[in-house]
């Protein structure tokens, strides 16, 4: 044999033999550097250069909707804040209640009233319903009972609405064969007296200017549950905006 062939045949060998040279597991651990084939990023999918650990490619934001950079699964508003409304600060948008309202068929305490929206008022709201099946959640808020003109103690309905400054609203109760009594909280939770009673039990009727810019609740009330003030009746609310500005733009 040539001398100048021995060092090929020994290269020959070697390589045959597995001499010098790594596993195919270990090889493929050392060049990817994690368990999928996405080749080192890190992130166990299989998507190229991400690093968020879901499937859609490029967004680095953990959900499976592409492109939006948020946390849920909803695509658009790409804010990352979660509410969807796409303003970036988390929390929901009110508008929509605000013109829309939201319906309650049997609305019997303050915290769960029937928003009346500002759009529905501004076309004249109208309710029908019973305070039958009703409890007596808002009383003693007319001023001291020891005047018969101050007493509310029958079965009540709670409708809230947003008022702007300088607004106008006219609510009007008509009950069926019993005394009727409404009243207007100015904020959200029925703290305190009402703003106004009504003296007239059928019609009800209360003409309010809104003080301020804020929630406003109307109780639909008897005046005694002794003499059976509850039933059927009905509501409605007409709202005239003021000069001020509506910042939701209800129409």
């Amino acid at each position: 044999m040539s001398k100048r062939l021995s060092p090929l045949l020994f290269l020959i060998l070697a390589c045959s033999n597995g001499e010098g040279d790594e596993s195919p597991s270990s090889f493929s651990a050392s060049f990817s550097g994690n368990a999928d084939m996405d080749l080192g990023d890190g992130d166990g999918d299989e998507v190229d250069g991400d690093g968020d650990g879901d499937t859609s490619p490029g967004d680095g934001d953990g959900d499976t909707s592409p492109g939006d950079g948020d946390t849920s699964s909803g695509d658009g508003d790409g804010d990352g804040d979660g509410d969807g409304d796409g303003d970036g600060d988390g929390d929901v948008d009110p508008c929509p209640v605000i013109c829309d309202g939201a319906v309650d068929s049997t609305p019997n305490t303050c915290d769960g009233p029937y928003i009346i929206g500002r759009s529905a008022a501004k076309d004249g709201f109208f309710f029908g319903g019973s305070t039958q099946s009703a409890t007596n959640d808002d009383s003693e808020t007319c001023g001291p009972q020891d005047n018969p003109d101050n007493l509310d103690t029958g079965r009540d309905h709670f409708f809230r609405i947003w008022l702007v400054e300088g607004d106008t609203i006219t609510a009007t109760q008509n009950p069926n064969g019993w005394h009727a009594r409404l009243k207007i909280h100015d904020e959200a939770d029925c703290v305190g007296n009402a703003k106004e009673c009504t003296l007239l039990p059928d019609p009800a009727v209360i003409v309010y200017v809104a003080p301020k810019t804020d929630w406003f609740t109307l109780v639909a009330d008897g005046r005694s549950v002794g003499l059976d003030d509850h039933g059927d009746y009905t509501l409605s609310v007409d709202l005239v905006p003021g000069p001020n500005v509506d910042e939701c733009g209800c129409g």
